[in-house]
């Protein structure tokens, strides 16, 4: 390749390169002035789900709905080995032989959920109307779920995002969607340290208009009974995949309140396989409001 040749190629790329500098560096600060108004915009929505977390925690509540509950467990690979004895017509002699029996359970229960919080006076109760679709009525009864039990949904918002929480976690804003129709902005909390490992965190859909929240999605390794689960994996050879969801979709007076709340405890087994072990559905219907008062307002 002659001199003349490689200096016009030189040429060539250099003026190339001085054609897209301008872009290229227009584009770092873009996506450098992205980052500070992501900051911006994450610091705004912080402030204002603390406001929106400390409406519901000073909220004067008193209210009743229908919680409908459904689970299913597949115990099949928790079964062992079993002998089973098969008679046969002459006296005295049986055979036997190996079985693995597949368990799956299913369970139902419709409950009359009932919550009062005025001033330091705070009721919880539920009263059994129907199990398994059989009529009952049980006055005081407890939560019957097998696998999970799910506990003061209404207030998840609370250990993510009030003000005296915010300090254990770091956010971040990981993407925007809709949720029924709302505009959504999703952060992800994650505990700063692993002494704060015990609380709960994960994804959380914040209504973009007013802060207050549509959605929280659990991380499973801050779940209460993770290492149960854990444990279990471990049996399968397997790797645990548990999904957990609570979902606002009622608002009333500036109070967002539980809709539904779904937990799916499935392993990864090492054929790449999905085994779903158990699924829990709650559905919270009918609600009657008696009381929903707030006295603190969003600061903008």
């Amino acid at each position: 390749m002659s001199l003349r040749i490689q200096t016009n190629i030189f040429l060539t790329l250099s003026l190339i390169f001085i054609i897209l500098s301008p872009f290229i560096t227009k584009k770092g600060l873009f996506s450098e002035q992205q980052q500070l108004d992501n900051q911006e915009k994450l610091s705004q929505i912080l402030r204002k789900t603390r406001d929106y977390c400390r409406r519901l925690e000073k909220a004067a509540l008193d209210f009743v709905c229908r919680e409908e509950v459904s689970e299913r467990i597949d115990n099949s690979k928790d079964s062992t080995e079993g002998i089973v004895e098969m008679h046969t017509p002459y006296p005295g002699e049986w055979i036997s032989h190996y079985h693995f029996p597949r368990k799956i359970e299913k369970n139902s229960y419709v409950y009359d959920y009932q919550y009062i919080r005025k001033s330091d006076r705070h009721i919880e109760r539920r009263t059994l109307l129907e199990e398994n679709g059989k009529k009952k009525y049980e006055e005081d009864a407890p939560l019957k779920t097998t696998m999970f039990r799910v506990q003061n949904v209404l207030f998840g918002p609370i250990g993510l995002l009030s003000e005296s929480q915010q300090h254990n976690y770091q956010y971040q804003i990981i993407k925007e969607e809709l949720v029924n129709g709302e505009k959504a902005v999703v952060l992800e909390a994650v505990p700063k340290s692993l002494s704060q490992q015990g609380h709960c965190f994960g994804k959380i859909w914040v209504k973009e208009d007013d802060s207050s929240i549509l959605k929280i999605e659990w991380n499973q390794k801050s779940l209460g009974n993770y290492q149960i689960a854990e444990q279990i994996a471990s049996k399968y050879k397997a790797k645990p995949q548990i999904i957990s969801i609570s979902e606002y979709g009622l608002e009333k007076n500036g109070i967002r309140f539980p809709s539904g709340d779904m937990t799916e405890e499935a392993y990864i087994l090492q054929n790449g396989k999905k085994f779903i072990r158990s699924e829990t559905i709650i559905l919270f219907k009918n609600y009657k409001f008696f009381t929903v008062e707030t006295e603190v307002k969003y600061g903008f």
